[in-house]
């Protein structure tokens, strides 16, 4: 061998790895869709927290806040999952990810169409998709900082 270096290139991922966390976060998304998680079910976790957290809590206040954390629950979704997009397969195409994320949204209310205790709902499909917009624009500032 000659006195020359050898550069070593950094393995690139395969590409099936790199959609491993996608469709795993895909998975759990779609667990979060079944009867195991209706409204009626996280209340029994929700609830009883919130009445611990604030004792004299109204049932208004109670039933209000379980479905806050449930919207709330429907942005962070997506917006972890276009996150993981845009950083892995998807990098660079913020678009092809937002798509994903939507086509993800509407399938995932579509199979709630048929799981008893559960409703489909286009907004849903919204929040779903302000989520993942929202973590693209949070991706963006946070670059901008750097």
């Amino acid at each position: 061998m000659s006195g020359q270096a050898v550069a070593i290139q950094p393995r690139q991922p395969s590409p099936l790895i790199e959609w491993l966390p996608i469709v795993l976060w895909a998975a759990v998304i779609f667990t979060f869709s079944t009867s195991g998680f209706s409204a009626a079910n996280t209340s029994r976790i929700v609830v009883p927290f919130l009445k611990w957290l604030f004792p004299g809590i109204s049932t208004a206040a109670l039933v209000l806040a379980n479905a806050l954390t449930r919207k709330a629950a429907h942005f962070a979704e997506y917006g972890i999952l276009f996150w993981l997009l845009i950083r892995g397969p998807l990098k660079g195409r913020p678009f092809l990810a937002m798509a994903l994320c939507v086509a993800y949204a509407l399938t995932d209310e579509g199979h709630q169409f048929f799981v008893p205790g559960r409703t489909a709902s286009l907004y849903d499909v919204a929040l779903d998709s302000t989520g993942a917009m929202f973590s693209g624009f949070l991706r963006a500032a946070i670059s901008e900082l750097v």
